[in-house]
């Protein structure tokens, strides 16, 4: 029994009073009377104490409230930990988690085993173990019994929550060497084992204790014979040598440490005099032990005082006087040494990687009572309003501004900012959260004024109700930027950085002693800026000038220098920031820092080790708000609903890569859906990159049989007659026997690698042939493993697929044939169940060979073109023939033929005819010309950059025996001018398409054509209404002279009409790829007419206002019927510009398991009980227009990377994150209506998004469902949008259809090329960069908003007048039949950003940095700095803060569209060139390129948010011609 024994001793007894009780005088206590009167303890929980009443036990509210939580299984890691418990009872009370752990009979008082136990106060929150000596502290642990053998008895363990409290503790295994911790309850005597996880910081250190006091009691009982006189620096150095020898040693003990715990030492080993037979010293008269006690006193620590009479072990009464206060303060220095120590510990990185932070109990007097915070109002998670990318730079978090807001902790517990660092740090010992009103950041409305009336003067009275109430996840830091006049304090999370606007007012009290201090950093700083040698002046010299503040002073503290000098030690971190933020490197180290930091070190601050702040990753919000109440969101929060393929494909993965995670999330479902299906069952913690899973998995090996290295001749013959020879005179064959195997044409083989190491290459056998010489000699087609693809990891093991790529190699090399399936599918909704039936029947055949240890058997049914980014359907027609005739080496000649003369009027360049006459495309690098130097800025990228030039081939100017032809032979040329050649105002206002006769020719080398185009009358051009070319069509009609720099009309008998009758009709067709054959564009205006029988029947999914659908529409491919979209505003605009389709304002998950219901197939559908709820609530109308499988051929949308979720719905595990995503969703609607055409698109990020993952498993579902894919990334600026739009997109088709091509850029657009990494160090990218040239320039602002009227700030008139007709080709398509201007209304600026607007320069790049630095004076009265003073303190660690109050340039182009243009925002370049006002509704519009007859819904914020989510619509409709072409040529043949 602890206590009670030779190796213990009881060493305190907790004085018995409640916390509910008023404080007594002090009474002594007997141990031994104490428990019995822990024997006659009532049932209710009463203490009853011989010399105290009985008093009403507090139930701790964490036990209270734990009752009727699901409790879950726990493994715990063998490593770290000493027993494992699989299955663990709850019981709510002690005595009965007692009784279930008994072993046998107990006589004496019941001993158990803690283990995973924290010890924490009445509310749950956990405490420093002897906290339990002046407070209640409760248990929550694990209770096992005592048993040497733990892992006998892991499943007898019982867990109790908040049981006890802690009457007493004591430590024993003094003799045994190693120290054990026991605590006592009314009930029993506990064990500490093992502290749970989240317990260790404050256990170990107590534990460190006990183990210092074993080591100081085994040296000197093994000194009172040999060294009686044994000195106090003896008795150190033996404990540290002991200690540090041990391995279980923390590495934190040292000369310091042990002193520190001198009167704590001496307390425990005076009881233990009684112990040592034999011995006529005792301990408590050692001179080494007095003499740590007195050196422990003499450095200042508090000395323990008689009061309470304890009974050690029936021997030994021992007086201990020690006032609670005294015993705390004790306590927390003994922690705060503690820490301080083990960040000494181990090689030091240097002060600059060391934080010194503010102790709470150092401000506590600074601060109000304590207070909680209480929502008013119902709040969201922040995370539901920002993109969730894994990982992101700092610099790049979106930035938003907090107001009515308050900082609270995890209890929600008013809290300063101070106690948390302003750096981010690599442990802090505090959560900070916040609740406000979040609102964009315009640069005002967040600071608070300096000089003035004071800081009480900002904080309102009545809470500000603008923004969206949100709970924020784990403040990381904060940070203070300051002016002249201002103050900014900015706090960041994982998602967002928050300017800090108006506090809440119950939170202004917390607030004011920041602000306070900010504003003293700020006149310590003005006040050594104004001496002469501010570098001498010392802390105390600061001190005191500060001293001399007058009360009036804002920064005035106190008169009094030592009040004034605690202060400014205390709250030191904000002012030491301040310092390190100031530019002026003498301020930034004068002697006041070097001093405050001495003083704070002094203070024995907690010091912290700063992690370098690069990358942050999100993670879950534990914010108590979202455990107080529900989850709201503006969106419904659901998971997807999915078919059984797409769960198992997505499922199946995870299982692999996240087990446990995954089975505890499909444990759920199973139980809430009653799904019956099993799931797998393993776990890891973190995700591999694609990289490291890539190489694991090639070091797979399948089972082969062996056979030796070398063959035997015999071993290896033909087998049947020759069937033909090659044209090289080689003999054919149609099968051989390899070491008795037998390999045949079509079938599949694996040779030797080049390497022992290297995983055996698989080849498709295309032909068998023998050498003249007799070899004996296989062609074939490298075959790829689903891992060594794009699709990684995610790919199926035992899918194989088909490449381009092929080789010839010895019949000997062959190890052995395998069992390939290849497969062609049955395409269509019809056959959906029965290839689903055969791929279950199949699986479990691969399983049952895999059990066996046979070879394993593969499929293939795709051909993977890493070049081309897609996976085609096999080419049955030409795949095994056996002829001697390789489609792969086919294509490898044309790839190699890439020039060639036909005759001395025609050659062939990269597989195009090219004939004297022929109008052709020449790079502008041929034509060198002197061109402007320009500024480069955001919106100023595509200024200089110039189109092909047009020309025409005069003759062939060959050069016989060159080694590059290409380079060597030339074409001379007749230039054709563009009107931007001629000038930047004719650009404006000439037709894009127009060209200009001269007489300028040139010789240019073959390699320069870029491809061909043709010229042709004006009247012969297609009519467009819209503005998007794809035809490389051009017209003339005038002559330009360079030199003269004057244009004419040209003649009628001109030299180029006698050309132009013998020009390529564009419309055409012809072999070879020519880029005038990119596509018939039709006449815009007809796409209306055509039948919609001719075109796609289209469900668009995510449609948002509709610019997808809009796109596709306009090129005549698609006719989309139906549509999906739960923002019930875009869903309005969507119905008001496609008034034909049925649209649908639901969440979409409800809508499939409505479809899925109505057809019969809910037992394949998997999805929420609410889901099926709201399903099953569908009125009769919606479920009559449901869309039905085979009657949709298309299907479109953009799902969002990340869904709707908040991450504190769900538990927040890699699966639970994924099963919210809307991909899996608009997945489940391809694979159950099996549509002929698919089509997403996405943000660039998606193919890189949660590592890849995301889009690896997109491609395995559409591949493993019998698709054809593609996928890449477009630049919508090379398409005819003035703006920089990058946008992923992945392409699918039935096996039966033909997979379209991407569209060629049209337009020079300065991107560089947009890359995918495939696997291995291989990059793919879907279209060229025409940063170096494109068949048209560049659309600029001016061609896209320079005909619109002026408007004002705020402009609200949702109908004007044009006021003018239109210049630019642009224009004039863009408006199409408008005859008036709709939403040209414009954000209203309030009055401070209205002025800074007017104050920018109204030239190209001009931004913030070209304010005056000057102060205006308000409306109000209020004199205010020009320049955001936020800015130019943080310029330099945020690229100069570019763009920022940018206007834009009228030659250059928009910055990408966003939901909410700002000019403090994330594209803060939002300013009309020459109007002082954000841009427009209907600018922003025409940047996408929508029409001017496009509407678009609700408020003004709704309606830039509807254009900032869209798909640019001559995206899509570049989009819509390749996918016209395959349908059209479809139709077209026989």
């Amino acid at each position: 029994m602890p206590g009670f024994n030779k190796s213990g001793i009881q060493v305190m007894k907790r004085k018995n009073t409640l916390k509910c009780l008023p404080k007594r005088s002090k009474k002594k206590m007997i141990a031994d009377e104490t428990y019995e009167g822990v024997k006659d303890s009532k049932e209710n929980g009463d203490i009853i104490d011989c010399d105290v009443e009985p008093a009403i036990r507090k139930r701790p509210k964490r036990a209270a409230s734990s009752l009727n939580l699901k409790e879950k299984n726990v493994r715990l890691s063998d490593r770290s930990s000493v027993v494992e418990v699989k299955e663990i009872r709850l019981v709510e009370e002690e005595k009965d988690a007692v009784e279930l752990t008994k072993l046998g009979t107990e006589d004496l008082t019941p001993c158990r085993k803690l283990v995973d136990f924290v010890f924490h106060d009445a509310d749950g929150k956990p405490q420093p173990f002897e906290v339990c000596e002046f407070d209640d502290i409760y248990i929550t642990s694990v209770i096992m019994p005592m048993d040497d053998n733990l892992e006998k008895e892991k499943e007898r363990g019982v867990k109790c929550e908040g049981f006890g409290r802690i009457e007493s503790w004591s430590i024993s295994g003094y003799d045994e060497g190693t120290p054990v911790v026991w605590v006592i309850t009314e009930i029993a005597e506990y064990e500490c084992v093992k502290p749970a996880g989240n317990y260790k910081r404050f256990y170990n250190h107590f534990n460190e204790k006990a183990r210092i006091c074993v080591e100081v009691y085994k040296i000197l009982t093994r000194s009172i014979s040999k060294n009686p006189d044994m000195s106090l620096e003896e008795l150190l150095a033996g404990v540290i040598r002991s200690i540090s020898g041990t391995t279980s040693s923390s590495g934190v003990v040292n000369r310091d440490l042990i002193i520190s715990l001198g009167q704590f030492i001496y307390n425990q080993l005076i009881g233990l005099d009684e112990t040592l037979e034999g011995n006529n010293m005792s301990l408590a008269t050692r001179p080494a032990l007095c003499a740590l006690r007195d050196e422990y006193i003499s450095r200042g620590g508090l000395s323990e005082k008689a009061d309470v009479t304890l009974k050690i072990d029936g021997r030994k009464t021992l007086e201990i006087n020690e006032d609670e206060d005294e015993k705390l303060a004790r306590l927390l220095q003994e922690e705060e040494n503690w820490k301080l120590l083990k960040q000494q510990r181990g090689p030091q990185s240097g002060k600059s990687n060391i934080y010194i932070k503010i102790s709470e109990a150092e401000i506590a007097n600074d601060y109000p009572l304590p207070a909680y915070y209480k929502p008013a109002v119902d709040e969201m998670d922040e995370y539901i309003f920002f993109d969730s990318e894994s990982s992101i730079h700092y610099v790049d978090l979106p930035r938003r501004v907090l107001n009515n807001w308050s900082l609270y902790n995890s209890d929600s517990r008013l809290i300063s900012l101070e106690l948390l660092p302003m750096k981010p740090c690599a442990e802090t010992d505090v959560l900070v959260f916040g609740s406000g009103n979040m609102q964009e950041d315009d640069g005002s409305g967040f600071c608070m004024e300096v000089d003035g009336v004071g800081s009480s003067s900002s904080i309102t009275d009545c809470a500000n109700t603008e923004g969206v109430p949100v709970y924020l996840s784990a403040i990381k830091e904060w940070m203070i930027e300051f002016g002249s006049s201002m103050i900014f304090i900015s706090v960041r999370t994982d998602v967002a950085w928050y300017r800090l606007g108006k506090p809440a007012k119950l939170y202004a009290p917390w607030y004011e002693p920041v602000l306070k201090t900010a504003k003293l950093a700020i006149s310590i700083i003005t006040l050594l800026k104004e001496q002469t040698r501010a570098s001498k002046l010392s802390f105390a010299d600061v001190i005191k000038k500060i001293t001399e503040f007058n009360r009036e002073h804002p920064a005035y503290i106190s008169s009094n220098i030592a009040v004034l000098e605690r202060y400014v030690v205390v709250h030191g971190q904000i002012i030491l920031q301040q310092f390190a933020e100031y530019p002026d490197k003498t301020i930034k180290k004068c002697a006041f820092v070097t001093g405050l930091l001495t003083k704070m070190e002094e203070r024995r601050h907690t010091k912290l080790m700063m992690k370098k702040k690069m990358v942050v990753q999100k993670e879950a919000n534990l914010n108590p708000s979202a455990a107080m109440r529900p989850f709201i969101s503006k969106r419904k929060v659901m998971r997807a609903t999915t078919t059984r393929l797409i769960n198992r494909i997505w499922g199946d993965y995870y299982s692999s890569h996240f087990p446990d995670e995954f089975k505890e999330e499909a444990e759920i479902v199973l139980k809430d859906e009653e799904v019956e299906d099993e799931q797998e069952e393993n776990e890891e913690d973190e995700i591999e990159e694609q990289r490291i899973v890539v190489q694991e998995m090639t070091s797979k090996s399948y089972p082969i049989r062996s056979h030796d290295s070398k063959p035997n001749v015999e071993e290896i013959r033909w087998e049947g007659d020759t069937i033909g020879k090659m044209d090289s005179g080689e003999v054919l064959y149609k099968c051989a026997i390899v070491r008795g195997e037998k390999i045949s044409v079509g079938g599949v083989v694996v040779i030797d690698g080049v390497q022992p190491s290297d995983v055996p290459a698989m080849h498709f056998v295309e032909f068998l042939y023998e050498r003249l010489d007799g070899t004996k000699m296989v062609h074939g087609r490298i075959i790829l493993r689903g891992y060594q693809t794009v699709l990684g990891n995610a790919a199926n093991e035992r899918e194989i697929f088909l490449t381009n790529d092929c080789n010839d190699f010895a019949l000997g090399d062959i190890k052995e044939p395998v069992t390939v399936d290849i497969r062609s599918v049955s395409w269509g909704f019809q056959y959906r169940k029965e290839y689903s039936g055969a791929a279950k029947i199949d699986n479990l055949k691969a399983e049952e060979k895999q059990k066996k240890v046979q070879p394993m058997d593969f499929f293939c049914k795709s051909l993977y073109w890493p070049e081309k980014g897609a996976f085609f359907t096999l080419p049955f027609d030409s795949l095994g023939l056996g002829s001697g005739i390789c489609n792969s080496c086919r294509q490898g000649e044309n790839k190699d033929s890439l020039f060639k003369v036909s005759s001395k009027e025609r050659f062939i360049f990269n597989k195009t005819e090219y004939n004297v006459h022929d109008f052709i495309y020449v790079s502008p690098h041929c034509f060198v010309e002197e061109n402007e130097e320009h500024e480069t800025f955001k919106a100023s990228r595509n200024v200089g950059l110039r189109a092909y030039v047009v020309c025409q081939i005069l003759e062939i100017l060959f050069h016989e025996g060159a080694k590059k032809p290409t380079q060597h032979t030339l074409v001379k040329v007749r230039r054709f001018y563009r009107p931007e050649d001629v000038s930047a105002a004719k650009a404006y206002i000439a037709d894009i398409r127009e060209v200009y006769y001269s007489e300028d020719l040139h010789n240019v080398p073959v390699d320069a054509i870029q491809g061909k185009c043709s010229i042709i009358k004006k009247n012969g051009l297609p009519s467009l209404e819209l503005p998007v070319i794809m035809d490389h069509v051009f017209f003339c009609e005038c002559s330009y002279d360079p030199r003269q720099g004057s244009l004419k009309q040209l003649p009628s008998n001109s030299k180029l009409w006698s050309t132009i009758r013998t020009a390529p009709n564009p419309s055409t067709k012809k072999k070879g790829k020519e880029k005038c054959e990119e596509g018939q564009q039709m006449e815009s205006h007809l796409w209306k007419d055509l039948p919609q029988e001719n075109r796609l029947a289209t469900l668009d999914i995510f449609a948002g206002c509709g610019g997808l659908s809009e796109g596709l529409q306009q090129s005549g491919a698609t006719f989309t019927k139906w549509a999906i979209e739960y923002e019930e505003a875009a869903g309005e605009a969507f119905s008001k510009n496609h008034p034909d389709a049925q649209m649908f304002v639901d969440n979409c998950n409800v809508i499939l398991r409505a479809i899925m219901e109505k057809c019969g197939d809910a037992d394949d559908c998997i999805s929420t009980s609410e889901a099926a709820e709201l399903a099953a609530k569908l009125s009769e109308e919606k479920l009559k227009n449901l869309p039905m499988p085979g009657q949709v051929d298309f299907i479109n949308g953009g799902p969002p990377c990340q869904g709707f979720s908040g991450m504190n719905r769900f538990s927040h595990s890699t699966w639970s994150k994924v099963q919210c995503e809307m991909i899996l969703a608009f997945l489940s609607f391809a694979e159950y209506f099996r549509p002929r055409f698919f089509l997403l698109e996405n943000v660039r990020n998606f193919v890189s998004f949660n590592k890849g993952q995301t889009f690896r498993l997109t491609l395995a579902s559409l591949l493993e469902m019998g698709y054809q894919v593609r996928f890449g990334i477009l630049e919508a600026g090379a398409y005819g949008v003035s703006q920089s739009r990058k946008r992923a997109f992945i392409w699918a088709a039935s096996p039966d259809e033909t997979l379209p091509d991407w569209p060629e850029p049209m337009h020079v657009f300065a991107s560089p090329e947009l890359k995918i990494s495939l696997n291995g160090h291989m990059q793919y990218s879907a279209v060229r960069s025409t940063a170096d040239g494109a068949p048209f320039r560049s659309i600029t602002v001016r061609d896209t908003i320079g005909d619109l009227p002026s408007v004002e700030n705020g402009a609200s008139k949702l109908i004007v007048e044009y006021g003018g007709e239109p210049v630019s080709w642009f224009q004039k398509h863009i408006r199409g039949g408008s005859i008036a201007l709709s939403d040209h209304i414009s954000k209203e600026m309030n009055e401070l950003n209205l002025i800074r607007c007017k104050h920018i320069p109204k030239r190209p790049g001009a931004d913030w940095r070209d304010l005056p630095d000057e102060k205006v004076k308000l409306s109000n009265g209020q004199l205010v700095d020009l320049v955001p003073w936020c800015l130019p303190n943080t310029a330099m660690r945020h690229n100069q803060w570019k763009g920022l109050y940018g206007r834009l340039d009228w030659e250059g182009n928009f910055p990408t569209s966003i939901t909410d243009p700002q000019p403090m925002g994330k594209v803060g370049m939002c300013f009309h060139p020459d109007q002082d006002r954000i841009l427009t509704v209907r600018e922003c519009a025409r940047s996408q390129g929508f029409r001017d007859s496009y509407i678009f819904a609700s408020n003004i914020q709704n309606k830039h948010r509807q254009i900032g989510n869209a798909v640019p619509p001559p995206l899509a409709y570049a989009l819509g011609i390749k996918l016209k072409e395959v349908i059209d040529a479809k139709h077209s043949s026989p």
